[in-house]
């Protein structure tokens, strides 16, 4: 049975004392929600085209649009869902999940919204534990969960039989469920993978990222030198992996330039001019790769640079400006532009009710507590059972009220 390691690449999260923090409250878009960009594309060029669009946009529930995603079941135990999975016969695929969880996100925006995993997961009981609610406490002790995201494959009896930590895209997703599904581990896929393919570049990311996991980070560091020395023969994006993972190893040896030299090449490769069309469809997602590194090692205005490049790319990408907004407020630099970041955003993601609530903590901190309040109700109003929204609205009505003369 694997247990949860050190991370790797996109590492995953371990102290969940970031979940006060309202830059990690504040969730990003749906991928699907892209589909939908040429209507509002126009309602934006529309809401651009004058000055108050900055400061004076008012608050519009809109039209929600629906997200076809996995069918997460969560509010039922763990003694049901393991009831359930026995009676379909069915195995059970657990996520253990967090809202202030940065690869959390990536994973729902970027996976869980793909129409082949969602197919692929049809004869799956699915259960999302959020290991912040009371209720869930035993399961996530039972599964000796301390890392995040982790993703844990059961039998219909709910016995663990494999699992894996940190971010992974659709493709890795869908072939570690496929192998599952035929009764074999990830480590048994990797393995007959590097017996066919030993110099595949992908390969030995994908092995070395197991390694790292484990925290056998001499070996991890080995197939990644072995990977950068294939560089010229691999993609872009396998390269870029590489160089994170590479990076980290460096930063828990000390080497923090070593490590900074390798974050910055990474989100050069993204960045190179004239871009192939596979790199296009798969750039604002190495990028979020990029951003979420940074962010778990506290690198904030590195975070704030690369969610600024991904809005200098596409000026319409949700991931971007809704990243550079929470940032920004975060390190209460460039507050405006942040305001300004989050009425776009907010309004190509159909109005999502976290990134509303980002908007709303813009304006909070630039003091504008009436504009605060009045998009924090939006929030409030779209999604109502997210109590942390209200706990912010008393924190912008208690601002106002000291305001007051």
């Amino acid at each position: 049975m694997t247990r949860s390691g050190p991370g790797f690449t996109l590492r995953p999260f371990r102290s969940p004392s970031i979940a006060t923090n309202p830059l990690e409250r504040c969730c990003v878009f749906d991928k699907s929600l892209m589909k939908r960009r040429t209507l509002l594309t126009l309602m934006a060029l529309a809401a651009l085209s004058g000055p108050a669009f900055a400061e004076d946009l008012p608050p519009d529930p809109g039209i929600k649009g629906q997200v076809h995603r996995i069918p997460w079941i969560k509010d039922e135990s763990w003694a049901q869902i393991v009831e359930r999975a026995r009676s379909n016969r069915q195995p059970v695929l657990i996520d253990f999940t967090a809202k202030w969880c940065g690869p959390c996100r990536l994973l729902d925006v970027m996976v869980f919204t793909e129409k082949e995993v969602i197919a692929e997961l049809a004869e799956v009981v699915t259960f999302q534990v959020d290991i912040d609610k009371p209720e869930y406490a035993g399961v996530k002790e039972a599964f000796a969960v301390d890392l995040l995201p982790t993703i844990v494959w059961c039998n219909s009896a709910g016995e663990e039989v494999d699992r894996f930590t940190s971010y992974r895209s659709s493709r890795e997703f869908l072939e570690i469920v496929r192998a599952w599904r035929e009764d074999r581990t990830i480590d048994r896929m990797l393995a007959d993978r590097g017996a066919a393919s030993p110099e595949d570049p992908v390969v030995l990311l994908d092995l070395a990222r197991r390694q790292a996991e484990r925290g056998q980070d001499h070996e991890a560091d080995i197939l990644y030198r072995r990977l950068m020395n294939l560089r010229h023969q691999a993609d872009t994006r396998t390269v870029a992996r590489g160089m994170l993972g590479l990076a980290e190893l460096e930063e828990k040896e000390g080497n923090r330039q070593k490590s900074d030299r390798l974050v910055s090449q990474a989100a050069a490769l993204y960045t190179a001019p004239n871009p192939s069309p596979e790199m296009l469809a798969y750039r604002t997602e190495g990028l979020m790769e990029v951003a979420l590194f940074q962010e778990d090692r506290g690198d904030t205005l590195g975070v704030l640079e690369t969610y600024r490049t991904m809005v200098q790319l596409d000026n319409r990408d949700v991931l971007g400006l809704d990243g550079f907004a929470r940032t920004a407020v975060l390190a209460r630099v460039e507050l405006e532009e942040a305001t300004r970041c989050a009425l776009r955003a907010m309004i190509f993601s159909d109005k999502d009710a976290r990134i509303i609530s980002t908007l709303a903590e813009t304006y909070y901190q630039r003091r504008l507590y009436s504009k605060a309040i009045q998009w924090i109700n939006l929030s409030i109003e779209r999604d109502p059972a997210d109590m942390y929204f209200r706990e912010r609205l008393a924190v912008y009505e208690d601002a106002r009220s000291r305001s007051l003369p």
